[in-house]
């Protein structure tokens, strides 16, 4: 005998779980100093915060890169979220977590960590331990 999973509130409790990390991080990216700035030459890069807040995503939900720019590019609502008009390709990612620094990361998760803490708030990988 086989259990019937149910898909379809897996999926919007992903997508919930989504969204509030996204905006509990965006949160504390904003009130946290850039890992870098622009550089005068080149193409318009893509915010850094922005970048950061993909790559936080990423490391969340351990998906490898050409994963995370695939949710991107099929979540409109990510994608508002993040205020992204063009998605950043894997590469583009990749670039971008390679340019943060791991001191910086531990930063922000300290201070997620804390907030979700603080407001009495977990999410359901943090109730697994897979945080």
């Amino acid at each position: 005998m086989t259990a019937n999973f149910d898909w379809k509130n897996y999926g919007k409790s992903k997508e919930k779980e989504l969204l509030i990390l996204i905006r509990e991080a965006k949160k504390i990216v904003e009130d946290t100093v850039e890992p870098w700035t622009r550089e005068h030459y080149g193409r318009l890069p893509y915010p850094s915060r922005t970048m950061v807040l993909i790559c936080i995503l990423k490391v969340y939900f351990k998906m490898p890169y050409r994963n995370i720019e695939g949710l991107l590019r099929t979540n409109a609502t990510l994608r508002r979220e993040l205020n992204l008009e063009e998605v950043p390709d894997h590469n583009t990612i990749q670039r971008a977590m390679e340019k943060i620094p791991q001191e910086y990361f531990k930063i922000l998760n300290k201070k997620i960590t804390i907030n979700f803490k603080k407001r009495d708030m977990t999410l359901p990988s943090m109730q697994l331990g897979l945080a």
